[in-house]
Parts: structure tokens; C-alpha cells; sequence
């Protein structure tokens, strides 16, 4: 099983990182710095625009000018930044500016404050193509189905970029049209960030990004005067719990996003802003591709898309939150399984509601399960937190330690926090019940007829706390158990 390893001085260090980048060569990628250079650019000029800065940003790109160009107009002439940001800071910009993939590393992303990572110039790109909404002229296609008109937000934070992986896909099979997450180096000091899972263009950063990006865009289209600095309107996005400028935020980036969607609008998106791009390329995209097969493609793709990011809940991976290694070989599951058992945890008591805090209670948990109780590794599946994520244990494939004589027959999720007389937030329930088994049924992790249970109705503990109890056995998958033991008092077992 993979892990990460984050110093025991993790908090700390991650509240003090944006006062340790004058000390380091080699800047550390966290959206924090890139905000602090946005902000000081901001500064040089009070009647600059945010308009203004998002045009000097389009300007550092290296690639797909011409794209970019043609969906949102010409950049004014480039402005000298060398008066302005040091060079140090202007390279950093033009970094993060610039999204690349490789075999094993991804460059041009940024690490926020809700422990995912994304592509900076896609939420760029949304912020600029919101204020500027603009839908180009249908373009014919070599069959009877017209193109759809191309929506410029879609096209420059989505659309474009998918529709390029799953072409790609199509022509070498060994990419995949989507790829999971990644890990960083360091938590603390973040300067490389290598993929895990198969190669493709579009990695889980590159979606977060054109997620942001185009939320943000459509919130900006319809702002009234006077508009935000860039760097204020990304703070309250990623940083801000409580309502500010914004009532959407990042860490309910998948459900925010799945609002908009429809599926067949956003098929012809992606047909229609890889044909433009295509056209800019002298047709060296599509080639001899027919118009059906491309299209049959990015049905394909799409669908996976909305089935990995739209009906699946984010999980932040072990690698991120700090998990240690497994003591010993792990046993695979034989999927599909065919219940999930809800647990919570007790201790910690309280929920955990941003990811430091969420993190460090992964730490505690496995460190109880591994060293007072002796266990190979932390015993749940999956853990949920009021942050708006859910977090990786053992994970999809690996036996876990939660319900005793149960293990191999279902997932174990724990709730973080003592729901005896209280019960979770909203959001994590939802995350759960209708996000979690919607995605483990779809990925053939869990059979179409699941149940769902509680850790009570196996071992005589009260877990997963009276309260939570009595809220999952509403839910349409919970099911009696025949041998269920009586609840009693006292403290989760987890065993």
C-alpha cells in the first residue's frame, strides 16, 4: 500500500510557509505563494483591473496562445514585470502558468488548503473567460449533426483539454482518458508532484483546476460592480469557510459543478472545442478521424468523466494526509463486496472541518490502531470528514480491521467524531449515502443490491453512536440483520 510521510512539525510549517519563501532557491508550490505574488502585483497599480492581471498571467503561457487568442481576444502588450516582481517571483508565475505532464511528474499545479491539487492556469483561464462570456459561431460537422455553439468558459477550462486526453486515448491505448491523484514530495514544503496511476493528459489536478475555473467563471459572468481583485476572489474560494465574497467554495468543487452538468450539452462542448482547436492546427488533431467515432469517443469519455468526478466523492489519498506504511503484506479483496458498515470513530470526539485538522486525526487514528492495538495498519476503508472529503484507510482493495468476523464481506466507514447525540454534518452524510455507494456500485466495488450497516448490528459496542444509528437506518440500503447483537453502552470497540 502506498504512504506518505509529513514531519511531525506539519502544522506549524504549513501555517508558516508563505513567511519561509524569501529563505528557499527553489520556491515551495502552494497556492498561498502564488496569491502573495498576485497580491503584490496588484499592489504596483491601484487602478489595476482584474481583468488587467489575468491578461499578464494569459501572457506568461507557453502553449495554445493562438486558442486562447481566439476565445478571449488579444492580450494587451506584454508588460514588462522585471519593474514590478523579481525574477524569482515572475518565474514562479510563468511555472504555474504552464501546465505539463510527463511520465511521473506533473508541473504547473499548486497544492491548496483543502489538501487537493490543481492546475492554476485553468481557474485563470475560467476567472477571464467569465468576465469576457462568450459563445463562438456553430461550425458544421462532417455528419448531420451540427457542432454546438462553443462556449468559451467550457471550452478553456474543460472541454478543449479532455477532449484532447480522450483523442489521445483513442490513438495509444496505454494513456488513459483519466488518471487518479497524486502525492508531493512534502506537505509541509511542496516542490514536486509525482502522478499516481496510469499516464494520461487529464490528471485529477488538471480537473480540479477547469472545475474551479469554470465555476468561478460563471460566478464572475453574473458579479455586480464593482468586481474583486483576483487575489482576494481566489482567498475567499479556497481559504474562506464562512460566506464572503462567495457562497460557493473549493471543497464542494465536485457538487457546485455537477449543478451545471448536462451530459449531452457537454458532450457537444467537447466536440466542438477540440474541432476548433483542430481548425487552429490545420487538422493535425482529428486527421482522418471520422465525425462518429469522434464523437462515440467523447461520449465514452465524458461519461467516464461524470462517473469518476461527478458521481464519486473526492478522497484524499494517503500520501497526503501523512499515513505511515503497512506493517507487513496486506490481503486483496475479492470484489465486488457486498455490504458497507458505518462506523465512528469516538476518539477523536470532534469533527475534524479543514484538512490539517482532519489529517492529523488520520495520524492519531492509525497510530492507535497500529501501536496500542497492534494492527497492520489503520482498520477503516475510508473515514469522512466535516470538511467536505473523505479519506483513505485501507482504501478499495485491502482487507480492513472494523467489523469483526465482517471484514472481507464489506467497507468500513468511519465518521470522524463521537455521533452518539449528535449527528454529522449534512454533507458528510451525503457524501456517504449517496455519493460513496453511487460510485462503488458504478466502479464494480460494491453489488447493485448492497447494504448498508451499522458496526452495532456485528459486536456488542455502540458504535456508530445512537444518533448515527437511527439516521442511516432511513436509508433506503440499510438492512436488519438477523443475528444482530443488542447495543450497549460504552466506547467503540472498532473491532
Amino acid at each position: 500500500m502506498n504512504s506518505g510521510g509529513v514531519p511531525q512539525g506539519f502544522l506549524p510549517l504549513w501555517l508558516l510557509c508563505p513567511l519561509l519563501w524569501p529563505g528557499y532557491a527553489t520556491p515551495t508550490y502552494h497556492l498561498s505563494n502564488v496569491l502573495d505574488i498576485i497580491e503584490e502585483l496588484e499592489g504596483q497599480d491601484t487602478g489595476m483591473t482584474i481583468l488587467n492581471v489575468t491578461a499578464i498571467l494569459r501572457s506568461l503561457r507557453t502553449s495554445d496562445q493562438d486558442f486562447h487568442r481566439l476565445l478571449l481576444g488579444e492580450v494587451p502588450a506584454p508588460m514588462n514585470l522585471s519593474g514590478l516582481l523579481s525574477h524569482a517571483k515572475e518565474t514562479f508565475l510563468r511555472e504555474v502558468m504552464n501546465h505539463e505532464v510527463s511520465q511521473l511528474v506533473e508541473r504547473g499545479v499548486v497544492l491548496t488548503p483543502d489538501g487537493t491539487t490543481m492546475a492554476v492556469g485553468n481557474v485563470v483561464a475560467g476567472v477571464e473567460a467569465g468576465l469576457k462570456m462568450e459563445v463562438r459561431l456553430p461550425r458544421s460537422g462532417a455528419g448531420e449533426d451540427p457542432w454546438a455553439p462553443v462556449d468559451s468558459l467550457c471550452a478553456l477550462t474543460l472541454a478543449k483539454d479532455l477532449g484532447l486526453a480522450f483523442l489521445a486515448h483513442q490513438a495509444n491505448k496505454s494513456q488513459e482518458m483519466l488518471a487518479s491523484d497524486g502525492c508531493w514530495d512534502n506537505v509541509d514544503l511542496p516542490r514536486l508532484f509525482t502522478r499516481t496511476g496510469p499516464w494520461t493528459l487529464a490528471t485529477s489536478a488538471l480537473i480540479n483546476g477547469g472545475m474551479d475555473g469554470f465555476i468561478l467563471g460563471e460566478l464572475l459572468a453574473q458579479h455586480p460592480p464593482p468586481l474583486p481583485r483576483l487575489s482576494a476572489l481566489l482567498r475567499d474560494y479556497y481559504y474562506s469557510q464562512a460566506s464572503g465574497l462567495l457562497t460557493l467554495k473549493a471543497r464542494s468543487r465536485r457538487m457546485n459543478f455537477e449543478a451545471t452538468f448536462d451530459l449531452g450539452n457537454f458532450t457537444r462542448q467537447v466536440l466542438g472545442a477540440v474541432s476548433l482547436y483542430d481548425q487552429l492546427r490545420n487538422n493535425s488533431v482529428l486527421g482522418d478521424l471520422e465525425h462518429n467515432s469522434f464523437r462515440k469517443v467523447c461520449e465514452r469519455g465524458v461519461k467516464l468523466f461524470h462517473q469518476n468526478y461527478l458521481d464519486c466523492p473526492a478522497i484524499i489519498p494517503r500520501c497526503m494526509w501523512g499515513a505511515r506504511p503497512f506493517k507487513g503484506e496486506p490481503i486483496q479483496l475479492a470484489l465486488p463486496l457486498r455490504f458497507v458498515y458505518i462506523h465512528h470513530t469516538y476518539m477523536p470526539s470532534q469533527p475534524c472541518t479543514n484538512f490539517p485538522d482532519c489529517a492529523a486525526d488520520m495520524r492519531s487514528i492509525q497510530n492507535f490502531h497500529q501501536d496500542d492495538r497492534g494492527w497492520s495498519d489503520i482498520g477503516y476503508s475510508f473515514l469522512v470528514g466535516s470538511d467536505g472529503y473523505m479519506y483513505e484507510g485501507r482504501g478499495w482493495h485491502w482487507l480492513g480491521a472494523h467489523t469483526k468476523g465482517q471484514n472481507s464481506k464489506g467497507y468500513g466507514v468511519g465518521f470522524i467524531g463521537n455521533y452518539s447525540s449528535e449527528l454529522p454534518e449534512p454533507t458528510a452524510l451525503a457524501l456517504v449515502r449517496d455519493s460513496f455507494t453511487r460510485c462503488a456500485v458504478a466502479g464494480g466495488k460494491i453489488t447493485s443490491d448492497y447494504a448498508v450497516q451499522g458496526h452495532r448490528q456485528h459486536r456488542a459496542t455502540s458504535c456508530p453512536g445512537n444518533a448515527l444509528f437511527s439516521e442511516i437506518t432511513t436509508w433506503e440500503a440499510f438492512k436488519e440483520d438477523e443475528d444482530t447483537r443488542p447495543t450497549v453502552g460504552g466506547a467503540n470497540t472498532n473491532i
